[in-house]
Order: structure tokens, then C-alpha cells, then sequence
């Protein structure tokens, strides 16, 4: 059986001290959530967080079904200020910062790192570093920095280029950037040369 409603609907208005001071005595006279919330023409969800306001910063955060029995509870102390518990505001929240993303392994290596290491490990050419220089060659085409490993090669082959020969330097470069799967435009004629194959 529901209760007759009081007046207009107030849902969106603001709060007057006269309803906040009736909706306390419906409270403390042991009116429900449903029969306040009736009587004061508005949402419950407005209604509960009005009455929420009034409790101690403390006991602000019960659940909301607790809300009006707690509120009862602080109201039968003749002592308890409902309206001075209204002006007070809980402190700010702490400031909690996520932790930094830490990477470890291929991916954690600092751009240069990773150019430097990847060009090292594309030297070898062994079965036992295939599965590195696999995950070397992803993560360096993953943050767009094969451009940077065949430049390191290219300097490389530069200090050898006398004692080992070679006598164009950007087609040995075409050939290892191939190879090792860091072939770029410049050099895709040269995909079938050498023991790269």
C-alpha cells in the first residue's frame, strides 16, 4: 500500500531546508526508504544520498540499504547534529599512480640497445640463436627501426670493406638486410644472393 504522494514531483530541484528537515523526521520517526522516498516526490537515489550526507564521515560509506537504519541510530542521540555532519566533506581521495609498465626481456631494451644487440645477433648466422634473432627482428620491426639496424651493418661492413674485400658495400648490405629479414625497398633486388638464401 503505497502513501499518498505530497505535492508536485521535485526530482531534479534542488533540496529545501524544509524537505531535508522533513525527510529527518520521517527518519526518525521510522518511516522506511520507500515511504521517504514516496513522500518526498523524488528518486530514491537522491533521497538515500541526501540522508547519506547527514551520517559521519565515518559511516558514509555503508551500504545503501543501511543508509536510513544507521541514520535512525545517530538520530535517537539527542546530541547528534544531522545538519553540522551535512557541512562536512570527506577528505580528498589519495592520488594513487599505476605502476610503471616495466618490460623485461626484447621488448625492455631502450631503442639503441635493441639496434645495437639485434645487429650483433644478425651476425650470427648459428641454429642455436635463431629463435633471438627471430624475436630480435619482430620487436625491431615492431617499433620501425630496421632502417637503423641496416645502417649499423652498413657501418660494420664499412671497417671491413678493405680486408675483406668487398667491393660494393650497398649490395652486401641488400644481401644481409634480406637475409635477416630486415629487407627494405633499396635493396630487394638482392633477395636470391649468397648464403643467405
Amino acid at each position: 500500500m503505497h502513501e499518498a504522494q505530497e505535492g508536485p514531483d521535485r526530482t531534479g530541484r534542488p533540496w529545501t531546508d524544509e524537505e531535508t528537515a522533513r525527510i529527518v523526521a520521517q527518519v526518525r520517526d521510522g518511516a522506511d526508504e520507500r515511504t521517504v522516498t514516496a513522500r518526498a516526490r523524488r528518486s530514491s537515489g537522491s533521497v538515500v544520498s541526501r540522508l547519506r550526507r547527514m551520517l559521519p564521515l565515518e559511516h558514509r560509506s555503508c551500504p545503501v540499504d543501511m543508509v536510513v537504519p544507521a541514520l535512525r541510530d545517530h538520530l535517537r542521540d539527542p546530541d547528534y547534529d544531522w545538519r553540522a555532519a551535512m557541512l562536512l566533506t570527506p577528505p580528498p581521495r589519495p592520488v594513487v599512480r599505476p605502476p610503471e609498465i616495466v618490460r623485461t626481456g626484447v621488448a625492455g631494451l631502450a631503442d639503441d640497445d635493441l639496434v645495437g644487440i639485434a645487429h650483433s645477433v644478425l651476425l650470427d648466422d648459428r641454429a642455436a640463436t635463431a629463435a633471438l634473432r627471430e624475436r630480435l627482428v619482430g620487436e625491431v620491426r615492431e617499433r620501425g627501426l630496421g632502417r637503423d639496424v641496416v645502417a649499423a651493418h652498413e657501418s660494420y661492413l664499412a671497417t671491413l670493406r678493405e680486408p675483406a674485400g668487398i667491393r660494393d658495400v650497398d649490395e652486401w648490405v641488400g644481401r644481409w638486410s634480406t637475409a635477416v629479414g630486415l629487407g627494405t625497398e633499396r635493396y630487394a633486388a638482392y633477395t636470391g644472393y649468397g648464403p643467405w638464401k
